[in-house]
C-alpha cells in the first residue's frame, strides 16, 4: 500500500482574491512560497479513466520530510529517458526530492505495474517567466531508462510545427491528471480526464484581460475550456500534465497544463502551453 499525503486546498482557495490566478499545482506546494500567485488549473467535470489507458501519462511527486510522496504535478513520456513538463513544476525545486512514476493510476495503490524513477536534473527553458508563465516548458531527465517495452509506458508523439498546424478553435482535445476535482476541492486518488475544445487566441486573451495589468494570453499559449458554461477543465495537481488528441499511444500532445483563473469557471478557459511552439527548443535540449 502506498502512503500518500492529501492536502485539502479549500482554505488557500478561499484566501485567494477572485481575480488571482495560479499555477496548477496543490496548495501544499504553492504556500511554500515560491510560486508567484497569478491568473490558476485540474480535471472537472470528466471521470476516470481505465486503468493504464494513457501509458505517456506520468505523476511528478515530491517527497516530504517524512519520507512519503505526494502528487505534485503530471507529465509525459517522451522518451525512455525524458519527460516533458511545464516549467513551473520543478522552478526553485530540489531534483533529489523528485520522483517520476509512470505506469501509475491509483496513487494510493500499487498495482505492480508502476515504474518509479528519480530525476537527475531538469533543463527549463532559459525564457521562462513565471510572472506570467510565458515559455513554461521543461524537460526532466531520469536517473534510470524507463521500460517502454510494455503496455503502461508508451511515449506520446509531438505534433507537427505549428506553421503546419494550429489548432483550431472547437477542435474537442483531451486533458488528463490527477488534480483536484473542483476548485478548492483535493487530489483524485485516480487518473481522470476530460474533453474541452479549443478556444481561440483573441477570444481568450480578451476574457483575461490582455494587459501587462491582467494576464496576457501569448501567441506560445493554448486555451481550452467551455467559455460560455464552464464546468471542464484541468486544475490543481494537474500542472504539467498533457493536452492531447488521440489515445493510448497514438496521442499526439498539443498543451502543457500551465494556467488559469480558478478551475472551470465560465469565461476563462484553461490557459497551456503550446508544444508546436517549442520543438526546436525540445530537439535541443532533449540530448
Amino acid at each position: 500500500m502506498k502512503i500518500f499525503v492529501f492536502v485539502a486546498l479549500f482554505a488557500c482557495a478561499m484566501a485567494m482574491p477572485k481575480r488571482m490566478v495560479m499555477p496548477r499545482l496543490p496548495a501544499s506546494v504553492i504556500m511554500k512560497g515560491k510560486y508567484q500567485l497569478i491568473p490558476d488549473n485540474k480535471i472537472v467535470g470528466g471521470s476516470v479513466v481505465a486503468p493504464n489507458s494513457l501509458p505517456f501519462q506520468v505523476s511528478l511527486q515530491r517527497r516530504s520530510g517524512t519520507g512519503s510522496y505526494s502528487q505534485s504535478c503530471g507529465g509525459s513520456i517522451l522518451d525512455e529517458n525524458v519527460i516533458i513538463d511545464a516549467a513551473h513544476c520543478v522552478r526553485g525545486v530540489d531534483v533529489t526530492i523528485l520522483r517520476v512514476v509512470a505506469g501509475e493510476h491509483s496513487l494510493r495503490t500499487d498495482s505492480g505495474l508502476e515504474q518509479n524513477r528519480g530525476v537527475t536534473r531538469f533543463v527549463m527553458h532559459e525564457n521562462y517567466r513565471p510572472t506570467t508563465f510565458e515559455n513554461d516548458i521543461s524537460l526532466l531527465f531520469l536517473d534510470a531508462p524507463l521500460d517502454l517495452s510494455v503496455a503502461e509506458a508508451k511515449p506520446v508523439l509531438l505534433p507537427p510545427p505549428t506553421s503546419e498546424l494550429d489548432p483550431p478553435a472547437g477542435l474537442m482535445v483531451t486533458v488528463s491528471g490527477w488534480g483536484t476535482t473542483s476548485s478548492g476541492g483535493v487530489i483524485s486518488d485516480t487518473l481522470r480526464s476530460v474533453d474541452v475544445p479549443i478556444v481561440s487566441d483573441d477570444v481568450c486573451n480578451r476574457a483575461y484581460g490582455g494587459t501587462t495589468a491582467n494576464p496576457e494570453v501569448l501567441p506560445s499559449m493554448l486555451c481550452a475550456g467551455d467559455i460560455s458554461n464552464g464546468g471542464i477543465d484541468s486544475c490543481q495537481g494537474d500542472s504539467g500534465g498533457p493536452l492531447f488528441t488521440g489515445t493510448g499511444d497514438s496521442a499526439v500532445q498539443h498543451g502543457i497544463v500551465s494556467w488559469g483563473q480558478g478551475c472551470a469557471l465560465a469565461g476563462y478557459p484553461g490557459v497551456y502551453t503550446q508544444v508546436s511552439f517549442f520543438l526546436d527548443w525540445i530537439a535541443t535540449n532533449r540530448a
